[in-house]
């Protein structure tokens, strides 16, 4: 939690000073789109509510025993919940249970044992389901005296609108040049995976981190050079790679490497409305199919491969 946090200083002066001025709301919902650092400027809000020292600006001053205990992920007066990882089926679940959301009230409505505040992380929350959305709805119309919940959600369309409404709505932009480059710099990626990584992140550089594992980084750099020509590539040979690095390289990264290279097919391509109509509507499975392996169960093989053989047809056609 002492990972600095780029290109949200707006929204952390604003906490602060509302902070200070006691009129701080009792939920904020950051959203915006993966990897801009929704998460980890959750953390640092979460810092600076409970730092027992708080600097002049209002932020947390990372050396009382509230910001140590924070750091090394022991204080007692913090929550973070999402979505679970299944160990007997090697997965994480499809969603946020009603159970966890329960849980996670209760222990907002505790009094705090380092401090009168208590703080809840609610990660993913477009991934509760039904009954633990309104699980949620519930605790945010009963705020406990002291609590803070902050939420952090990719898809803003997918929380009901109640909760919406109830909440210090925080719209996270993706990063501008200058702290985009520092955050690659942070990360130390080899100079061969670079120009990729700065391609695939687009000011998100959550997108991109698992490129500070080198085994990841030389995947995905083998993946980008068998995509690189859509129309020729061998199947067969994709096949076995994706064998092989399917447990590697994240889904959506895989996803997002092959829409390079079709973005490139389709600005030289000249052909009818009709056809470019197929290319977006097989492209469009494409882009889901990491959502839908979760959702169905899908063998994630043969289902992309499915996928890129009707992009393929589409093209020629």
């Amino acid at each position: 939690m002492n990972k600095q946090v780029l290109g949200h200083d707006a929204i952390n002066q604003r906490f602060a000073s509302l902070m200070q001025q006691n009129k701080l709301p009792h939920a904020w919902l950051l959203h915006g789109l993966r990897g801009v650092g929704k998460a980890m400027l959750a953390q640092s809000l979460a810092a600076s509510y409970l730092c027992e020292s708080l600097t002049d600006t209002g932020h947390a001053c990372g050396q009382c025993h509230g910001c140590h205990m924070l750091a090394a992920d022991s204080h007692p007066d913090f929550m973070q919940m999402g979505i679970l990882w299944d160990e007997k089926k090697k997965k994480f679940n499809r969603d946020i249970s009603v159970g966890q959301v329960r849980d996670a009230l209760s222990f907002l409505s505790l009094s705090g044992m380092q401090s009168q505040r208590r703080v809840l992380l609610l990660d993913d929350a477009d991934a509760m389901n039904n009954q633990a959305a309104n699980a949620l709805l519930k605790g945010l119309e009963e705020p406990t005296s002291g609590s803070l919940l902050l939420i952090v959600c990719h898809d803003l369309t997918r929380l009901l609108a109640t909760i919406r409404s109830r909440c210090m709505l925080e719209h996270c932009s993706p990063l501008n040049e200058v702290d985009m480059q520092q955050a690659l710099t942070s990360m130390a990626l080899h100079e061969n995976i670079m120009p990729l990584a700065v391609e695939l992140a687009s000011g998100c550089p959550g997108h991109i981190a698992v490129f500070q594992d080198n085994d990841v980084a030389q995947a995905c750099l083998q993946w980008h050079k068998q995509v690189a020509d859509i129309s020729r590539a061998d199947i067969g040979a994709m096949n076995d790679f994706l064998a092989k690095n399917i447990q590697i390289i994240p889904h959506d990264l895989i996803v997002a490497i092959f829409m390079l290279s079709l973005q490139e097919t389709l600005q030289e391509l000249t052909t009818s409305y009709a056809k470019k109509e197929q290319i977006f509507k097989s492209a469009q499975a494409l882009l889901a199919w990491p959502a839908d392996v979760i959702r169905h169960s899908l063998r994630p093989v043969p289902a992309l491969i499915s996928r890129i053989l009707d992009i393929r047809s589409a093209l020629k056609d």
